[in-house]
């Protein structure tokens, strides 16, 4: 696949990503007593799994999936499964990252604790030959667009495990389930209570150190191609900004298509005014789009003229070797090694937003 359409879906993604790549529902937040560039500590590469523990079924939206030993070639597909994985202790051999990224990413490498990073693959197009060449045990394609085909082409290679029947929106795995999951199919469930505690520490730490979040309201998305796109509840980073305390702008709630997002034309962008404005538009350079900032409709409404707006790196960033590509992925990934490395640079974005 050319690197045009590579670029092209990335953007998309970026823009609609319910990960989410990495759904963050019922959190807390906060920062403990680590560094801000300390992601959520994670089980020893190759020490994680309990033998002892297999085999094991998993019921998912595809049926039923057993896992007869403890797997030890793990391939991870799913949007932030390769991740979740490894703050579990369990290195994949091969993994996806969702945007197309050649390399681990800064918040993901002090998790490896020097083990051999995966292999890198695209999602744009699965390379089912590279994959079965991988000789995996286990196939993680936890959060996802929910594709059947693509899930019975991936067991025809190895057991594989999908998300729970109950998530209906591709993408829509709220990361405890997907760390619940994980856990149960390697064998990390001890592990993985203390990545939960931990994770959710972050959140909840974050949320009572800023009492300004609770109750405000917030309207979030992204500014890509010359088009707003803005989060629905389900979004697993409309999640996250939830569970810090802020609500969701009724007026956006009230376009829930089923789906994590809805673009709105230049005759509904009057529709994102609220406590604050959290959109992704600016460039590596930390420059705001200037078909956003020079769109007079945008520039007029009422929260933008109060000046409660946080601008933050968007799609032609995330796949940057910069601080702002960090955050980015960081954020739209989620899970317990995203979260804990967004969060403390979230949150003063959004304090100086809902300053004004």
């Amino acid at each position: 696949m050319d690197s045009a359409r590579t670029e092209l879906v990335s953007r998309r993604r970026f823009a609609g990503l319910g990960v989410a790549l990495a759904g963050v529902a019922g959190l807390g937040v906060g920062c403990g007593s680590r560094k801000d560039d300390d992601p959520a500590p994670a089980a020893a590469p190759g020490s994680a799994g309990d033998p002892s523990a297999f085999p094991v079924t998993i019921t998912h939206r595809f049926g039923r999936t057993t896992i007869k030993k403890k797997p030890s070639r793990v391939v991870a597909v799913g949007g932030g499964d390769m991740e979740t994985a490894i703050a579990l202790g369990v290195v994949p051999v091969i993994g996806a990252d969702w945007f197309g990224f050649s390399t681990p990413r800064v918040w993901v490498k002090p998790a490896l604790k020097g083990a051999p990073a995966p292999e890198l693959i695209s999602t744009v197009q699965l390379p089912y030959e590279k994959i079965a060449a991988g000789n995996p045990d286990l196939i993680l394609y936890v959060n996802s667009l929910n594709d059947a085909s693509v899930y019975h082409k991936l067991a025809e290679i190895a057991p594989t495990v999908s998300c729970p029947a109950s998530v209906k929106n591709a993408y829509g795995v709220r990361w405890q389930d997907q760390l619940s999951i994980i856990a149960k199919a390697t064998g990390t469930e001890e592990q993985a209570k203390q990545v939960l505690t931990q994770t959710t520490g972050v959140i909840s730490s974050a949320r009572k150190a800023n009492p300004e979040f609770d109750g405000a309201t917030i309207t979030a998305g992204v500014f890509s191609a010359n088009i707003v796109s803005v989060w629905l509840p389900s979004d697993p980073r409309m999640r996250l900004l939830q569970q810090l305390g802020f609500v969701v702008n009724k007026d956006i709630s009230r376009l829930d298509n089923g789906s994590f997002y809805v673009a709105l034309s230049n005759e509904k962008l009057s529709l994102m005014n609220a406590d604050i404005i959290f959109l992704a538009a600016e460039d590596k350079n930390g420059k705001v789009d200037k078909g956003i900032s020079g769109n007079p409709v945008f520039q007029s409404l009422a929260t933008v003229r109060a000046g409660h707006v946080a601008y933050w790196p968007g799609a032609p960033t995330i796949n940057t070797n910069t601080p702002g590509g960090a955050f980015s992925s960081a954020l739209s990934i989620g899970g317990p090694l995203g979260i804990p490395y967004a969060v403390p640079r979230l949150v003063p974005m959004l304090k100086k937003g809902l300053r004004g």
